[in-house]
């Protein structure tokens, strides 16, 4: 069973998102913010993390910063779903370690899932 790590502060919609990967039969983990993610990483070990960005306490640039992805969790799929797509924060995210990057708001659920589970076979 893989493992999806949901990084969200919207409580409404971090909640849809475990359902929907429930339903998909993933094991879920939720934080709402980066700095509760960083905790959950080492004993969690997730295959993927969907990520976003402008939340409370550490947003998902500082996670990504702290985590050193690439080195640390080389085969660790990273998805970072937010509405701010300018193209300095899309190259600091690539940059970091992300590996897929989807517009929040143009993304529906059923797209969301395509794209982990298509992450996750690659």
């Amino acid at each position: 069973m893989k493992k999806v790590l949901i990084v969200e502060d919207e409580a409404a919609l971090r909640k849809v998102y475990v359902m929907l990967f429930n339903m998909q039969k993933f094991k879920v983990y939720e934080a709402p913010h980066g700095k509760l993610a960083l905790e959950q990483l080492d004993t969690v070990k997730p295959d993927i993390i969907i990520l976003d960005v402008l939340m409370p306490v550490m947003g998902g640039i500082e996670f990504l910063e702290k985590v050193d992805v690439k080195k640390k969790y080389p085969k660790m799929k990273i998805l970072v779903l937010s509405n701010l797509s300018d193209p300095k924060t899309l190259d600091q995210i690539e940059k970091l370690g992300a590996t897929k990057y989807l517009l929040k708001a143009g993304t529906s659920p059923t797209e969301l899932i395509d794209a982990v589970k298509q992450l996750l076979e690659t």
